[in-house]
């Protein structure tokens, strides 16, 4: 079960048992391991090989201590995920784009692959296996508690783009965002426009994830979980 779809319900519930996780592994015995982001927040570095955006560049870029050594590990599409002790009382966020190839998982519904998992694009392995998880730097948790998805400026009304294709109009909605009461609706379509476009699974995850912060207000993450694992769902019965 090379995948990264949970097997079984955990948003907002407690750590498993070990009853239930003896219980679980004799059922799902070749599932992948995940971790939850409740006690630690994970900075997530994308490669420009392996999604567009050079999220090492990004890091470097960043003033000195800014992002301090830490457990970490390479994913299985290449990229670093830091692993960081979340400071007592507080509140992060998951964040899509803290800066150009760089996502930070932090809401305790969020999890993360980990060692020896894999998927159809390779393995997860420890970069420093043995390495203490450590404590962000006062900065970094600055950078997170201000950030604010980016602003979209409105073509002036009647304008348009001749040349534009389907899939623009679908890359538009990304960011048009929609009110409460319309929000589930606005996503479930929007991922099944992702998916009939021929985006892979994990793709249609993220940008579902970032769309979803352009709604007003955004959907928890358990609701953006199920409306995606119901849409994918549904694609594999076609």
């Amino acid at each position: 079960m090379n995948g990264k779809h949970p097997l079984i319900k955990f948003a907002d519930r407690p750590a498993l048992t070990t009853d239930q996780i003896k219980e679980y592994w004799t059922k799902y015995p070749t599932a992948n391991i995940a971790l939850r982001t409740t006690s630690f927040f994970v900075v997530d570095i994308d490669t420009k090989q392996a999604h567009g955006k050079d999220g090492m560049k990004s890091i470097k870029q960043l003033p000195q201590g800014v992002i301090l050594p830490t457990r970490a590990q390479v994913t299985a599409s290449g990229g670093y995920q830091m692993f960081y002790a979340k400071p007592q009382n507080s509140h992060l966020k998951q964040v899509i784009g803290l800066l150009p190839g760089v996502d930070i998982k932090a809401h305790p519904n969020n999890y993360v692959l980990v060692p020896p998992s894999t998927t159809e694009k390779g393995y997860y392995r420890w970069l420093n296996d043995g390495a203490q998880m450590k404590h962000p730097s006062a900065p970094l948790l600055e950078m997170i508690a201000n950030y604010q998805p980016q602003s979209t400026r409105k073509p002036q009304q009647g304008s348009y783009y001749p040349g534009k294709k389907w899939t623009g109009r679908v890359l538009d909605n990304i960011i048009k965002g929609a009110p409460e009461g319309q929000r589930n609706d606005y996503l479930t379509r929007l991922c099944g426009q992702m998916i009939y476009a021929g985006a892979d699974s994990e793709t249609v995850w993220t940008l579902i994830n970032y769309a979803n912060q352009f709604n007003t207000p955004p959907l928890e993450d358990r609701e953006v979980g199920k409306i995606v694992a119901s849409v994918l769902k549904e694609e594999l019965r076609k």
